[in-house]
């Protein structure tokens, strides 16, 4: 189990940190505030991600940062659903 929980925690902070990065790179583009509080709440999970995979790694660095799997992975499908939103492009308005 504890493969699967560093794999989980690793993709959670991969994918966080990714969307972060694109969240606070928008807000400073577009100017808006709402976008840096979604980049800091996905950099938060991305740091939730690294005290998970430091804890598994050696339970000297984490702490009480223990985290059991399916909390990690409910947190990736989240993150992952933003990535669908983000891929997936609006629908085409229909021609007159």
């Amino acid at each position: 189990m504890e493969l699967l929980t560093e794999f989980i925690a690793i993709l959670l902070t991969g994918l966080s940190a990714i969307l972060a990065t694109i969240g606070a790179a928008a807000s400073r583009r577009f100017g808006d505030s709402r976008l840096g509080l979604v980049a800091g709440g996905l950099a938060f999970l991305a740091g939730i991600g690294v005290l998970a995979f430091l804890h598994e790694v050696s339970p000297l660095y984490g702490g009480p940062f223990e985290v059991a799997p399916v909390p990690l992975a409910l947190a990736v499908a989240a993150v992952a659903l933003l990535y669908v939103a983000l891929i997936r492009g609006r629908p085409k308005a229909p021609s007159p």
